[in-house]
C-alpha cells in the first residue's frame, strides 16, 4: 500500500524511463518527434531533429517542432513514410510495459507484444429489432431528422458555406440515395461507449460491431456502461460482439455478465489482440480506435491501440483502419480550401474591427490561417493548414499523430483507410470547461465556422467510414491512390473533410478562442458587430462633445 503523497507504481504500458529514472512525457515526447523528423532523411531534417530535442519549453513551444516534422513530410512521399515508420518504431521500442501483477517485471513493450496471450471468451447479442425494408442514413439537426433530399440539400449548403469539403458532401449525398445496410459488415471500436464513436449509426444499419471497452470490474459506471451497450445492440438489427472472462452461457444474469466484460486497454493490449484474431475469422473487419483520456493516458491509450491494430493487420491483410481526426492539428489541405482562407482574410464587414484586435493584441490574435505553402523535392506546392491549439497539451497532439503515421503505414501496406477530420464539436465533455463553451458559442461570427451537437458529429462521421469502406471507387481505398491524385501519402487526410469550417476560416484557431469567447459575452455573433460600433459611436460622440468643450 503507499503512503499519502507518494506515487503508486506504473502498471502496463508506461512512458519510457529517461536517465533520472523518471517517466517524464517530457523528454519521450521530444524523444519521439526527432526520431520521426530524423527518419525523413529529408535536407536539413539532422539540425531540425537536434533542435527538437534541446527544446527548453516543450509544453508551449512543441508546435513549432511538429509544424517542422509535417513540414519535411512533405518532401517527398519517401520522407513522410519515413517519419511515420520511425515514429513508431521508436514509440513501440522504448516505450516499456510493466507487469500488472508484479511491477518489478519491466521490459520494452515491443517485446512484451511478443509474448503468447490468452483470448478472452466471447459474448454474442443479436438485435431483434425487424430491418427496415429500404433503411435511410438519417442525421439529425437543429431539432431535425435529414434523410434523402433534405439531408443532400443540407449537405450542398454545408459544403458551399464551407462547414465541409465538397467531396464529403457527396460521399455522404451517395449514401442518402439508400439503401444503406450493412448486414454482414464488421467494425471493430476500440472505445466503443465513446461519445464520438460511431456505435449506436452502425448498429441501425444492422453492422456487426466488435465492442473495446473499459472492464465492468471497475464499478457501477462502467456496468451501466456494458449495460448500455448491450441494450441499444439489442433494440437494433446490429449485432454486439465483445470480450467477457468466462463461457456466456455460465453466467446466472446479464448483471453478472456486464461485471465481467470488458478490458483493459493499456494493461491488456496483448490479449485483446489475441482475441481479434479469432473473432468473426471469415469476416473483413474494420478497427478503429475512438479512445481519449487526458494527459498521459492518452498518449498510452493510443500506443496500446496501436498495437492492438498492428498486430491485427498482420494477421488479417484484408483489415481496414479507421480514426477519427481532430481538426485542431496540422494537415496538408486542398488547394480550394486554402483559396478560400486566403478569401476569408480579405475586407470583409468587420474586418477594421478585426485588424484594431490583431493590432492590440501585438499580433497574437488573429492571425491569418492560410500560411505560405511548402515547396516538395518535387517542385510541387503543398498548402498547409496549422489547426493545432498549444493549450491541448503535447501529450493529445502525439497521441493524434501516432494515429497519423499508422494510418500512413497502412494505407502503404495496402489497407482500406478511413481517417477523416472531424469537426468541433459540443459534447458535455467539452462543454462542461466554461471557457471553451463560452468560445465555442462565439466562434460561428468566423466564416464558415459551425460548432455541431454530439449527435450531428456522429452521424455525419460515421456516415464518411461507411462510406470509405463500402464504396469501392473511395480515396480511402490505396487501389484508387493513382485516380485520387494521391503521391504522399499525407494527401490523404485533405480527402472527405468535415472540419467545421476550420480548413477555410481567416484567422488560425489558435488565435480566436479569447476573442471568441468575448464576442459571446458581447451578445453573441450576429450581434457582436452591431454593440461593438455602438459602443464606437458612443466613444466618438463622447470625445467629440469634450474636444468642443475645449474649443
Amino acid at each position: 500500500m503507499t503512503s499519502k503523497g507518494e506515487k503508486k507504481p506504473d502498471k502496463g504500458l508506461s512512458f519510457p524511463t529517461d536517465a533520472k529514472g523518471e517517466r517524464s512525457t517530457t523528454v519521450a515526447g521530444k524523444n519521439v518527434i526527432a526520431a520521426a523528423i530524423r527518419g525523413s532523411g529529408a535536407p536539413g531534417a539532422d539540425d531540425l531533429a537536434t533542435q527538437c530535442e534541446r527544446e527548453k519549453n516543450w509544453r508551449f513551444k512543441y508546435n513549432k517542432h511538429y509544424m517542422n516534422m509535417v513540414k519535411v513530410s512533405a518532401h517527398s512521399p519517401q520522407a513522410a513514410i519515413g517519419v511515420a515508420k520511425a515514429g513508431i518504431e521508436y514509440m513501440h521500442s522504448n516505450f516499456e510495459f510493466v507487469n500488472p501483477s508484479n511491477t518489478s517485471s519491466v521490459v520494452k513493450f515491443s517485446e512484451y507484444m511478443k509474448g503468447q496471450f490468452k483470448p478472452f471468451e466471447t459474448a454474442t447479442i443479436v438485435g431483434n429489432k425487424v430491418k427496415d425494408a429500404k433503411p435511410q442514413l438519417s442525421v439529425p439537426y437543429k431539432g431535425k431528422v435529414l434523410t434523402g433530399d433534405s439531408l443532400k440539400s443540407q449537405l450542398t449548403k454545408w459544403a458551399k458555406y464551407g462547414t465541409m469539403e465538397p467531396d464529403a458532401a457527396a460521399s455522404i449525398s451517395k449514401l442518402a440515395n439508400g439503401p444503406l445496410d450493412l448486414t454482414g459488415q464488421h467494425f471493430v471500436l476500440i472505445g466503443a461507449g465513446s461519445a464520438m464513436g460511431p456505435f449506436i449509426k452502425l448498429l441501425e444499419h444492422g453492422a456487426t460491431v466488435v465492442a473495446i471497452d473499459i472492464p465492468g470490474a471497475w464499478g457501477a459506471g462502467p456496468i451501466k456502461m456494458w449495460e448500455r451497450l448491450v441494450t441499444t445492440a439489442r433494440n437494433s438489427p446490429g449485432t454486439l460482439i465483445f470480450p467477457i472472462a468466462k463461457p456466456q452461457n455460465s453466467y446466472l444474469s446479464e448483471i453478472d455478465m456486464f461485471g465481467q466484460s470488458g478490458c483493459n486497454l493499456t494493461e491488456q493490449p496483448g490479449e485483446i489482440a489475441a482475441w481479434l484474431k479469432t473473432v468473426a475469422p471469415k469476416h473483413r473487419l474494420t478497427i478503429g480506435n475512438y479512445t481519449y483520456l487526458d494527459g498521459d493516458l492518452h498518449v498510452k491509450l493510443s500506443l496500446a491501440a496501436d498495437a492492438v491494430i498492428s498486430e491485427l493487420c498482420k494477421t488479417r491483410n484484408d483489415t481496414n483502419i479507421a480514426f477519427l481526426c481532430t481538426p485542431t492539428d496540422i494537415h496538408f489541405v486542398p488547394d480550394e480550401a486554402h483559396a478560400a482562407a486566403q478569401k476569408h482574410f480579405g475586407f470583409h464587414i468587420g474586418k477594421e474591427i478585426e485588424m484594431l484586435i490583431n493590432l492590440l493584441t501585438m499580433g497574437t490574435k488573429l492571425v491569418k490561417n492560410a500560411i505560405p505553402p511548402v515547396t516538395a523535392a518535387d517542385g510541387s506546392k503543398v498548402k498547409l493548414i496549422d489547426g493545432l491549439s498549444v493549450a491541448q497539451g503535447p501529450n493529445y497532439a502525439l497521441a493524434k499523430r501516432l494515429q497519423h503515421w499508422r494510418a500512413v503505414v497502412a494505407y502503404e501496406g495496402n489497407h482500406t483507410v478511413s481517417s477523416n477530420i472531424a469537426p468541433s464539436t459540443s459534447t458535455l465533455s467539452v462543454v462542461s470547461n466554461k471557457s471553451f463553451g463560452w468560445a465555442y458559442q462565439g466562434m460561428p461570427y468566423f466564416k464558415p465556422y459551425e460548432i455541431f451537437v454530439q449527435e450531428t458529429t456522429n452521424a455525419l462521421m460515421a456516415a464518411v467510414l461507411i462510406a470509405d469502406v463500402t464504396d469501392k471507387a473511395a480515396v480511402a481505398n490505396p487501389a484508387n491512390r493513382k485516380a485520387s491524385g494521391i503521391k504522399n501519402p499525407l494527401e490523404l487526410f485533405k480527402f472527405n473533410s468535415v472540419h467545421g469550417g476550420l480548413w477555410r476560416a481567416a484567422y488560425k484557431v489558435d488565435s480566436i478562442g479569447e476573442v471568441s469567447a468575448i464576442i459571446y459575452f458581447m451578445g453573441g455573433p450576429k450581434k457582436f458587430l452591431p454593440v461593438v460600433y455602438t459602443i464606437l459611436a458612443v466613444i466618438a460622440f463622447l470625445i467629440a462633445k469634450f474636444v468642443l468643450k475645449l474649443i
